[in-house]
Order: structure tokens, then C-alpha cells, then sequence
């Protein structure tokens, strides 16, 4: 499914609008002066994060997110504990952490282009096969029933 309704042609330039869901939105958007592709990396980066962690990594880009905010300032040991408490030892890898880190750069020059996310470790480790999906679905089943 996808959502064409904030869609706007660029020829060449930057654009203008204020437009998108806020929790997608990158921190230059609110200046109504950005780069479309670097907006929509950022915004892959949370699609991304939702998909392997279940929740998005904070509620908007702005200062006074809490879970934005220590992101922002690259405090990254304080942003990822917060985000693995309630997940088994070693659920965020390295490289998925670093690779997040980086798409999410506060400044856009900072982040990974299209290229540097093909050519990541993460994006390029291995790929579980169906049988090894089928059993960690299991696994996270049984921590979730071991929780009620």
C-alpha cells in the first residue's frame, strides 16, 4: 500500500512544503527547505525500524522527543538500551544499529545515501532462511506467552 497523496513532482531543486505524517517526517522538513531523496531515506530508516523492532523509534524528529532528542545527539548507548529493554539479548545487531544511526543523522549531508545503505554490512549480512523465520516467530511467541 502507498500513500500518494503528499506526492509532488521534482524536476530539480528542493522543496517547499510541509507535508507527510509527522512521526516520518526528518527535522528539515519543518523548515520547508529539503532534498526529497534525503527525506525519504530518513523516512525509510523509521519504516525499516517499525518492520524489525515492532514501534517506531520515537514519536516525531524534534527536540523535545525524548527518544529523538538523545538520537540527535549521538547518544546512541542511551537510544539503543531504551529500545532493547523489553527485547532479548542481542535483538538489535551492530550492524542494524549502526546502519539506523546513520539514516537517521540529524543533518542530511550526514546521512547514508541510496549507495551507502546498498554497500552497508547490514543490508549485505545474511538472510534467514523460511524455517529460520518460522522458529524465531516461535521463539518470540513463547517470550510474549512467558510475559502474561
Amino acid at each position: 500500500m502507498a500513500d500518494f497523496g503528499f506526492s509532488t513532482f521534482l524536476a530539480r531543486g528542493r522543496l517547499h512544503t510541509k507535508l507527510g505524517t509527522e512521526g516520518y517526517m526528518a527535522p528539515e522538513i519543518r523548515a520547508k527547505n529539503y532534498d526529497g531523496k534525503e527525506v525519504d531515506l530518513f523516512a525509510a530508516a523509521i519504516i525499516l525500524f517499525v518492520m524489525y523492532s515492532g514501534g517506531p523509534p520515537f514519536e516525531k524528529a524534534v527536540p523535545n522527543d525524548p527518544y529523538y532528542k538523545v538520537l540527535a545527539a549521538k547518544n546512541y548507548n542511551v537510544f539503543w538500551g531504551a529500545h532493547s529493554k523489553r527485547k532479548p539479548a542481542g535483538y538489535f545487531s551492530d550492524n542494524f544499529k549502526d546502519l539506523i544511526n546513520k539514516m537517521l543523522a540529524v543533518k542530511p549531508e550526514d546521512r547514508l545515501t541510496i549507495e551507502g545503505i546498498k554497500s552497508h554490512p547490514w543490508f549485505n549480512g545474511d538472510v534467514l532462511l523460511l524455517n529460520d523465520i518460522y522458529e524465531e516467530f516461535k521463539e518470540r511467541k513463547r517470550v510474549i506467552e512467558q510475559k502474561k
